[in-house]
């Protein structure tokens, strides 16, 4: 027998439709739970009292007639909360350095450089539009076999916290004939050696990273310039004192370049070559070449700072009578050599490549610094050297990949000056990327101003 329900019990729960759905607030954006809040806020307070007061509706006009129950209170409206759009950040360009087998293709055209102009730096880092810096090469004598780290303590170091920006490629532009320089400071990129060195190695330098500075011309021009990125404290680690062995590899290096070179045209006499044994090493003194090339459908103009040359100086094509003296641990052991061939050679060519520079003297020294050999490396046979070997670098993919990366500068560098751009690359991702920058100062006016004073 059904029992009868008490009067008191709790009615039955009412069944919620089938096409209920049950929506949980938390699911809901915060912005919109603001608005959906305020709007009932508004609704409970506007129109909810109305009910209760009396008052009449218009229901033709929607509004609140004009007379009100006076019994009703009066309250002031909840403005509902607007929805502000978040602006969506503009992701920065990428390029992804793998895989490298899209780089093997047919080598790009590249047109021999063709030197526009000169400029040295004096002892005391003066600038000067000559080749008064310009040594003459004539090799060092291994009997008895001199030290690359003797006078260490004497030299003269260049104070490498000064951020010289392009300021010296900029000036030697300025200063070609006014014909001349109509005709060829035009070009797609302007910038050191360096930086195209970069772009070379990178497919082979994958645990390196680094950045520069990009700004496209004002003029309509539409060249694009670009300097190393040297942040403050860059420039304060430089003054930072380094490891003992460091410094004397770095020191190694510029004396072999003192042990290599004449101020005059060789041959030189007795005295000067004992003098050159004992000269003191001053790295402020350089000699740089400004010139023209093209690689795939960029032309760039670059400076290269050479280290020597041949003979005298031709009036056409003296790349190809400048020198790279490089040094280098003594190939004792199959991993030194594997090493040097698979890095060392590697920047060498690159280099020497760019800059249509046929030959380069390594000095090679051994665990204490003394100079054991020297070998004349000629550029155009470094990539056989390393031919089919594993884990070398092939020229094809250097140059591809500079091409490409190139190609991606010009997309993506697209606003003129004073917006400057900067370009990295990660080590992390194996990504380079573009990104705009703000409020920062133009290196081509500030190059422009140096060449003013």
């Amino acid at each position: 027998m059904r029992r009868k329900q008490s009067r008191y019990s709790p009615p039955p729960k009412a069944e919620s439709p089938k096409n209920f759905k049950r929506i949980k607030t938390s699911v809901i954006p915060n912005t919109f739970q603001a608005i959906l809040i305020g709007s009932l806020t508004n609704l409970l307070i506007h129109q909810v009292p109305y009910l209760f007061c009396g008052s009449r509706m218009n229901s033709n006009k929607r509004k609140h007639s004009p007379d009100p129950d006076p019994n009703c209170p009066t309250i002031a409206a909840i403005p509902t909360p607007t929805l502000t759009p978040t602006p969506t950040p503009t992701m920065a360009p990428r390029f992804s350095v793998h895989p490298l087998s899209k780089y093997r293709l047919a080598f790009p055209t590249f047109a021999e450089p063709k030197e526009l102009t000169s400029f040295s730096y004096d002892d005391q880092r003066t600038q000067h539009m000559d080749d008064r810096s310009l040594k003459y090469y004539h090799p060092p004598s291994l009997s008895p076999p001199p030290s690359l780290f003797q006078g260490k303590h004497r030299q003269i170091k260049r104070d490498t916290t000064i951020n010289e920006h392009i300021h010296g490629l900029l000036n030697a532009l300025q200063t070609l004939p006014d014909k001349q320089h109509q005709q060829d400071i035009s070009a797609d990129f302007v910038m050191y050696r360096g930086m195209i060195t970069r772009l070379f190695t990178t497919p082979y330098s994958l645990r390196d990273s680094w950045s520069m500075n990009a700004e496209r011309a004002a003029d309509g021009s539409g060249t694009i310039y670009i300097e190393d990125n040297l942040s403050p404290e860059d420039l304060k680690a430089k003054s930072e004192p380094i490891s003992e062995m460091h410094e004397n590899l770095m020191y190694s290096g510029y004396k072999f370049e003192t042990l290599c070179v004449l101020d005059k045209l060789p041959p030189p006499s007795t005295q000067q070559l004992e003098e050159r044994l004992d000269a003191v090493v001053n790295t402020n003194s350089e000699y740089c070449s400004v010139f023209r090339t093209k690689l795939g459908s960029h032309s760039i103009i670059s400076g290269a700072e050479i280290d020597c040359i041949d003979g005298i100086k031709p009036a056409e094509f003296p790349s190809r009578q400048y020198r790279e003296l490089k040094t280098a641990n003594m190939l004792d052991t199959r991993r030194k050599t594997e090493s040097f061939e698979r890095f060392k050679l590697l920047k060498f060519w690159a280099q020497s490549f760019i800059a249509g520079i046929p030959v380069v003297t390594v000095g090679f020294r051994d665990q204490d610094g003394v100079l054991q050999a020297l070998e004349d490396i000629r550029t155009r046979e470094m990539p056989r050297r390393v031919r089919g070997k594993p884990n070398m670098w092939e020229p094809a993919v250097c140059m591809n990949f500079a091409d490409q990366i190139l190609h991606f500068i010009k997309m993506h560098v697209s606003e003129p000056s004073p917006t400057q751009y900067r370009i990295a690359y990660d080590a992390r991702s194996q990504e380079v990327q573009i990104t705009r920058l703000e409020n920062q100062p133009s290196f081509i006016s500030l190059s422009q101003k140096h060449q003013q004073l």
